[in-house]
Parts: structure tokens; sequence; C-alpha cells
């Protein structure tokens, strides 16, 4: 999302901060084309070590927590041009994670033999994220815009703390509440959800264990 907007918001702030239109174009072509693109690089190798030392989740949450304090304060950043290009780096090098950990962790997950069939979904969001960028674009606010970037990492973030190593036997069974909150490894509340769902049912069995104990208390 963030990248189809890149070169077209800086130039604006460039204009807006004093610079020429030719000036704006060159600087924020710099940006995008130079300093965006090597961290991209090199954000794909550091973020794959990084995740071998602590872990492909907590390398995601990391990233996307980071890649959102960024997209918040882009808005300005973006008018000065060295901070730009730092903004350029930053973001680059994060965005070079997910094509490391994403088809990683779908492995680590589900397996080298489902990543084929499991990764198309995962990759989905990047054409979601390319509709998407435009569109915010010919909003014409563009804050707003990289505001809606960065919670949408925010929530990225929030969504990996749920992901779990998953059950394979489990996961080839109809869908089910049982089997949700299994992978989730919230086996506990699922006590919880049937009560939610059927009070009737454990209302039953309360009255039949009281009426037991008044038996055996007789």
């Amino acid at each position: 999302m963030s990248i189809g907007l890149m070169k077209l918001y800086p130039m604006e702030a460039l204009q807006a901060a004093g610079f020429s239109l030719v000036e704006a174009s060159a600087i924020a072509g710099t940006a995008m084309a130079v300093f965006f693109s090597i961290a991209n690089g090199i954000g794909r190798i550091a973020w794959g070590s990084i995740s071998d030392l602590i872990g492909r989740r907590r390398s995601i949450i990391v990233m996307t927590v980071c890649q959102a304090i960024i997209l918040f304060l882009f808005t300005r950043m973006a008018g000065n041009e060295y901070l730009l290009y730092l903004g350029a780096t930053l973001i680059g090098f994060n965005f070079g994670g997910n094509f490391a950990l994403f088809p990683a962790l779908t492995a680590d997950l589900f397996g080298n033999s489902r990543v084929g069939p499991n990764y198309p979904f995962v990759f989905l969001s990047y054409g979601v994220g390319g509709l998407a960028g435009p569109i915010l674009g010919d909003l014409g606010d563009f804050p707003l815009a990289f505001s809606i970037c960065a919670i949408a990492c925010l929530f990225g973030a929030v969504c990996m703390l749920l992901v779990r190593h998953a059950d394979h036997a489990e996961a080839h069974r109809p869908a089910s509440v049982h089997g949700f909150l299994h992978q989730l490894h919230l086996d506990h509340l699922e006590e919880v959800v049937e009560h939610a769902v059927h009070p009737d049912h454990f209302k039953r069995v309360d009255s039949g264990e009281r009426a037991g104990e008044g038996r055996s208390a007789e």
C-alpha cells in the first residue's frame, strides 16, 4: 500500500517545503530507486538471519511494529530530503523482510510440502495492498493513507500474536469451535464457549449434579 504512495506524496511534500518540481521529482525518485531498493534487498537477508535467532513470529511482530512507527512518522519526514531518504530506507528494509519471513513461517507451520498450496493465500494480501494503495492516494489525503497503512501493520502484529504451530491432524477434520480453539492453544476456553452457546445443557447438568448430591446426603 505504501509503495504506491511513496513517490507521489514526497513530491507534494517537497514542493510544499520549497523545492521545485524537478528537484522534488529527482529527490523522490532517488529515495525510491536507490535507498528503498537497496534496503529492500538487504532486509530480505537481514530479517532472515534475525528470524533464525529470535524466531519467525517474533521477527514478524518486531518488523510490523517498526514499520507502523515509520509509516506514522513518514508524513513528517517526506518534506525533508535526508529524512525522506532515511524513511525510504527503513520502509524498504522492513518491506524486504516480508519475502524472507512469510514463506518461511508458512513452511514452519504447515510443512514444506504445503508451502505451494498455502503461500498463494498469504501472498494475496500483496495484491490487495497494490489495489488499495492507489485508491487511498486518489483520496488526496496522504497522511490519512499512511496512517491506514500503519494501522494495518499494527493489526498484523496483533494477529501474529495469535499464530501458533498448527496441529496437522486436527486441521484435516471438519471445521469446529473445538478445532479453532485447539489450533490457537486455547483449549481451556472451550468450556466457556460451550457454556455461552449451549447454556441450557449446562443447566440440566448442574441440576442433575445437585439432585445426585442431595440423594447422597440423604
